[in-house]
């Protein structure tokens, strides 16, 4: 199947701000508003956008970024859905990153959890406790989770209804409009990654499963 180069979840947004726009045009509106609903326009274009991303590495263990951003804390913290001590990883998207979430590792999704909550700022410490979430649990002999988290603006996340087999670095959701996504993996991972490194989604190597 084709992958869509601007998603579909983009189109309530992109539609009618071009039409906006190709009004202003239409009708001589004065300039300023002109440019302003072209802002708009571009803006939500170039949010929404779906790039394809090859991942660093590809071999066995590996695990890969479920999104871009920047990585903010590696921790350690008890995973949601898991209810067991494992290493955070706290990625923080601004409204510039690509937004669609990728499967860290090949495998399965087993599980899924939505929780409504709070819609608090993404920097507000409380955020990954109270804001609304939504949380996958993915498997292949190891598991791995990955919890979407809305922040104050984003207020909505979409699941792309995606369960059972799942390649590694496959699309599996989005959120909208800045927010942050933490990951969860086992304490026997290799990282290969800093605080404050930027990652992008479906392409950076997080590190690897099963060393010691």
């Amino acid at each position: 199947m084709k992958t869509e180069i601007i998603l579909k979840e983009g189109y309530p947004f992109i539609i009618p701000s071009g039409v906006l726009f190709i009004i202003s045009l239409l009708f001589q509106f004065n300039l300023f508003w002109q440019l302003v609903f072209f802002a708009f326009f571009a803006f939500f274009v170039y949010f929404f956008r779906n790039p394809e991303r090859i991942p660093e590495d590809e071999s066995k263990g590996a695990v890969i970024s479920p999104s871009d951003g920047e990585i903010m804390e590696i921790t350690q913290a008890v995973a949601p859905i898991l209810n067991k001590e494992m290493i955070k990883i706290s990625i923080r998207l601004s409204i510039f990153d690509v937004h669609v979430q990728r499967s860290p590792i090949a495998g399965e999704i087993t599980a899924k959890e939505y929780i409504h909550g709070l819609f608090l700022s993404v920097g507000n410490e409380k955020a990954s406790e109270l804001n609304e979430q939504h949380r996958v649990l993915f498997s292949n002999g190891e598991k791995v989770v990955v919890n979407q988290i809305a922040g104050f603006i984003t207020r909505r996340i979409v699941d792309f209804g995606v369960f059972g087999r799942v390649k590694l670095a496959q699309r599996y959701g989005i959120i909208m409009f800045g927010s942050q996504v933490d990951l969860y993996v086992p304490k026997n991972i290799k990282i290969k990654v800093t605080e404050f490194q930027k990652v992008k989604a479906g392409e950076s190597l997080i590190g690897f499963l099963n060393e010691n």
